[in-house]
């Protein structure tokens, strides 16, 4: 489940005013001393060496600039990128990543959406995943 209240759109992210003021998150960030796993287009599990939880963030690039979004605290309550994303950042100037490019599309602001875990209203596969979690418990309760 996500930190999110409610989704919201991705938003650009300024990296450069982060790296420029030389912010805790830009200084925290680290690529070479991170785990960072991509799974989707957007998606990426992103653990620092200082932290304790794996964090899912989504990054794409949308007429050259980076879209972003985290699903941390940092990200939630603070003004800029949170170190997870200005990981990612780092790691795609070192080409240890590859950050893909988005048109902006409802679909890829959805696939942005899922790579943080949260859940859109009204979501197609919602009604699916109703109907696995009632059989499952329909099953657990004939154990």
């Amino acid at each position: 489940m996500s930190a999110f209240p409610e989704p919201t759109d991705g938003e650009p992210v300024d990296f450069l005013e982060q790296r420029d003021d030389e912010t805790e998150s830009w200084a925290r960030a680290d690529p070479r001393q991170a785990l960072i796993e991509s799974f989707g287009r957007f998606g990426y599990k992103v653990t620092l060496r200082d932290g304790e939880d794996v964090h899912y963030c989504a990054l794409g690039l949308e007429d050259d600039e980076y879209i972003g979004r985290c699903d941390c605290k940092g990200w939630q309550y603070h003004d800029g990128p949170c170190a997870h994303l200005c990981t990612l950042r780092k790691a795609d100037f070192l080409d240890l990543i590859d950050v893909e490019a988005t048109d902006g599309s409802p679909d890829d602001e959805h696939e942005m959406h899922h790579a943080t875990g949260e859940a859109l209203e009204g979501e197609l596969h919602d009604t699916a995943i109703e109907q696995t979690q009632h059989h499952e418990r329909e099953m657990e309760g004939r154990a």
